[in-house]
């Protein structure tokens, strides 16, 4: 019995070594046979989808070019040819008209700015407003004049409002209603139909440095600090500016804002030319300049 036992031991074993081998072999016919190809026809696929079939539908979607002299069906005009002599231009949708004028229409912002200001007083009278005004300019403080609405009185303009809190004090020893009012000046965007034009990137370098000019002085100012040397330079710089402005070739469009930033430059040039080191009130001429860049933005958001 013990013979048969090992016997039968070694038969199973070699019939299960026999199926493991076929087993095997089949596997990798399988592989070699019907996997491999598989995936080449998977593989050739997703090729042909991804890279051949856009290109060839790219191919057959571009329009035949006509034959000299021949109309195309329906005697419609070919796109992107020239109509002869008599004959009417193509329609156009009106997508495709403002798909042209937007691909030609250069824009940018005149950048505005977040202000703090130190107000005073509020009056429904101006003749008040003006008074206590004088009043500041007596005292040693700068004083400027918000007739829209409410007329209020301000003394002091600042671009953070830690430049603000930090010269309250000082005003309120004189004035206790003194507080600090925050007022928000967009950018407006200039917006203009035509061509590319070297007079656009003018005005936005130009009035880019312009607002940085602004920021300068006023720190400055506020910090006690000399601003005569600021105040020469940044009046020839201005004065560079109109003399660039006056030499450009402007286009039909953009001749309005040419104007409204000839008039800011103008009223630069006053502020400037007055100043007086030695007489001078500290923060005064810094409200007069922000006060003119904020009118060239409100007259810049009226132009259509």
């Amino acid at each position: 019995m013990t013979g048969n036992h090992e016997k039968a031991v070694i038969y199973m074993r070699k019939k299960r070594k026999d199926t493991a081998g076929k087993t095997a072999k089949g596997k990798a016919i399988l592989l070699l046979f019907v996997v491999i190809p598989l995936l080449g026809i998977a593989l050739g696929y997703g090729i042909s989808k991804a890279v051949l079939i856009p290109y060839l539908t790219e191919s057959q979607g571009e329009p035949a070019e006509p034959a000299s002299g021949d109309k195309t069906p329906g005697d419609k005009q070919a796109p992107g040819t020239i109509p002869g002599p008599g004959e009417a231009e193509p329609e156009q949708t009106d997508r495709q008209v403002d798909g042209a004028i937007n691909a030609y229409r250069p824009m940018f912002d005149v950048e505005g700015f977040q202000l703090y200001r130190i107000q005073v007083g509020a009056f429904s009278n101006e003749e008040n407003a003006l008074r206590l005004a004088e009043e500041l300019n007596d005292k040693g403080l700068a004083a400027s004049v918000d007739t829209e609405g409410m007329i209020k009185v301000y003394t002091h303009y600042f671009f953070s409002r830690e430049e603000a809190e930090a010269a309250l004090g000082k005003v309120r020893a004189q004035y206790s209603d003194a507080h600090i009012s925050q007022a928000s000046f967009p950018s407006v965007e200039i917006d203009f139909p035509g061509s590319s034009s070297p007079a656009a990137g003018l005005l936005k370098e130009q009035l880019g440095e312009c607002r940085d000019m602004l920021i300068k002085i006023t720190a400055t100012d506020a910090a006690g600090g000399n601003i005569e040397g600021i105040v020469k330079e940044q009046k020839d710089r201005i004065a560079q500016f109109e003399a660039q402005i006056s030499r450009t070739q402007w286009p039909a469009a953009l001749e309005e804002y040419r104007d409204h930033v000839t008039d800011l430059y103008t009223a630069m040039l006053g502020s400037y030319s007055e100043y007086n080191h030695q007489h001078a009130i500290p923060g005064q001429i810094s409200m007069e300049l922000i006060n003119c860049y904020v009118g060239l933005l409100e007259r810049l958001s009226t132009v259509i």
